[in-house]
């Protein structure tokens, strides 16, 4: 394949994305793009990241720059770590900070591939803000090809964490597009989902919103908070409650049902697109033969981008998770599989077996 085609690392979020993102920054001929359109479209702006219009490079440079994502500044202010967000505004000269709002390009994508990332924030935001008009897809891949270039790289692979169901932007966007599908088993998925601060942050605001009838992160109506559960008010963002958030109790088995709504969506995205464009990867073959699977990766990727040296030193670094859906109590398991089954049963038509 060529190195030009664009590629996309897609999954439901907590399945093995991040692992596989950390993994190609360390090839010699790849350029990891991590978390960015899942930063740049975070807080409903979807719709201004994938944009039908043409455009200036300083709009471009203000979508990709915004320090407006409510979410994601939310958990700045309230100081609630989320591993992904690797942006550090406790640095003695760090430009940004939670108060001012973290750009987008700046929260992960910039972080992970260099320390010096607010040097290279300065310098993207001088030559990106004096390109011409040209549609944002064109731009994006001026701005992956001008990444991959500055760093010595031969192409580029983006993953953002959940962008699953999202595929389908990416798909008009770049419709040449190549996809890496990272499956993982739903109740482990779910069961991650539930001990992560930016799913319970996202799970908390959503409840919110469907007794306000508003976003609270995006809106000071609060005509209906006699709506509002007694257990949710204290997340609401001007009483914000830090302890009671972490001490909420969520339901394991909603998040494996969000699993299975997000795999339902993925794959009849994914069943378009040509075979030698796609290929799907299982979190748990990982642990069983882990150079073998970065081999299969790096191949798809190219046959030039096949590295034995990069695959055996990843393969090293492969550690099982802490944590297993099969450690929760036997009735809360059964309720969880069973939340879990519609997705497992489309993943086994798609030819991704997990046995139950």
């Amino acid at each position: 394949m060529s190195s030009s085609v664009p590629t996309f690392i897609v999954g439901t979020g907590r399945c093995g994305s991040t692992m596989l993102s950390n993994m190609l920054r360390e090839h010699p001929q790849v350029l990891s793009l991590s978390e960015f359109f899942g930063l740049v479209g975070e807080g409903g702006k979807v719709p201004e990241a994938f944009a039908p219009e043409s455009m200036d490079g300083r709009r471009f440079w203000s979508i990709v720059a915004s320090t407006t994502a409510p979410l994601l500044n939310f958990a700045l202010r309230n100081r609630l770590p989320v591993p992904e967000y690797l942006y550090d505004c406790d640095a003695p000269a760090a430009r940004f900070s939670s108060q001012t709002g973290v750009p987008a390009i700046l929260v992960t994508t910039l972080p992970h591939l260099t320390e010096d990332c607010d040097a290279l924030f300065s310098v993207l935001e001088k030559e990106v803000t004096a390109w011409p008009a040209a549609m944002i897809g064109e731009h994006y891949r001026h701005l992956f090809g001008w990444l991959a270039q500055h760093f010595g790289k031969r192409l580029w692979v983006e993953r953002s964490g959940g962008f699953l169901s999202f595929a389908h932007h990416l798909l008009a966007m770049f419709p040449d597009a190549r996809l890496v599908h990272i499956v993982r088993d739903g109740r482990d998925t779910a069961l991650s989902m539930r001990d992560h601060r930016g799913f319970r942050l996202t799970y908390a605001m959503i409840s919110l919103e469907q007794y306000l009838g508003v976003n609270p992160l995006l809106s000071n109506d609060r005509s209906q908070l006699d709506r509002v559960p007694a257990e949710l008010r204290p997340f609401l963002p001007e009483r914000f409650d830090a302890d009671a958030f972490r001490a909420f109790e969520l339901p394991l088995q909603m998040f494996g049902a969000l699993w299975s709504q997000w795999i339902d969506e993925g794959l009849k995205l994914l069943d378009a697109i040509p075979a030698d464009r796609l290929l799907t990867l299982r979190y748990e073959d990982f642990f069983v033969d882990p150079k073998g699977q970065l081999d299969t990766l790096a191949a798809f990727l190219g046959d030039e981008l096949v590295d034995e040296d990069w695959s055996a030193r990843c393969a090293a670094t492969v550690r099982r998770p802490k944590s297993s859906w099969r450690d929760v109590p036997a009735e809360e398991a059964r309720d969880l599989t069973e939340a879990c089954r519609p997705g497992f049963d489309l993943l086994r038509e798609a030819g991704v077996h997990y046995g139950i």
